[in-house]
């Protein structure tokens, strides 16, 4: 699906994307998620395709006070209604495409990309500019509130532009990772689960 049709799509969704349903135990498990990303330790942190701001609340709780946070996201609509909520000097957002980002080598200690990963593409092509942008040791976790099995099959009852957009399975992807030089650290995934965090080695 062509990125200009996939931008429009999530333009369109931006307003409404915090009223759609989401797991009751959703709160938690960003909560686990950030803390398997160790978030505590960061000062420089992306969150890549952050959409609306659903990790923001907990990274500012966690993040230092001289911490920079990054949200970026390639729909404005979205970076507008994440603005809306969360106003904080460690906050700096970025409209670009995950795929061609427009920061310096080594920028960050930590990237996210947190129900995200199909709409990037191709994974090794999608993840390489991520890991470019991370410093040696630096931390790309990607997670998910549902297994990769579960994604799919909602992606497939989909109308529109993410209607063909997957999530390769936690172990593939792990092996995709390594396969870029990164060091695989953890590769889970169960029903309403999906966790994969990688270290950059060099």
């Amino acid at each position: 699906m062509p990125i200009q049709a996939k931008r429009r799509y999530f333009e369109q969704l931006a307003r409404d994307w915090d009223c759609l349903p989401k797991p009751d135990d959703q709160p938690r498990k960003v909560r686990e998620f950030l803390q398997r990303a160790r978030a505590a330790q960061a000062r420089r942190i992306l969150d890549a395709g952050c959409g609306t701001g659903i990790l923001l609340e907990g990274l500012l709780e966690l993040a230092a006070p001289e911490a920079l946070i990054v949200e970026l996201d390639f729909a404005l609509g979205m970076l507008a209604e994440n603005a809306a909520k969360f106003k904080d000097s460690r906050v700096v957002r970025v409209c670009a495409d995950a795929a061609a980002l427009p920061f310096a080598s080594g920028a960050f200690e930590l990237v996210l990309c947190f129900n995200v990963a199909p709409h990037l593409g191709a994974p090794r092509h999608a993840l390489a500019p991520l890991l470019q942008t991370m410093v040696p040791g630096g931390r790309l976790v990607i997670g998910h509130l549902m297994s990769s099995d579960e994604l799919n099959a909602l992606h497939a009852q989909l109308d529109g532009a993410v209607s063909e957009d997957r999530l390769m399975p936690a172990a593939d992807m792990a092996e995709v990772l390594a396969g870029l030089g990164a060091r695989v650290d953890c590769a889970e995934e169960a029903p309403g689960w999906y966790l994969v965090c990688a270290s950059k080695t060099r």
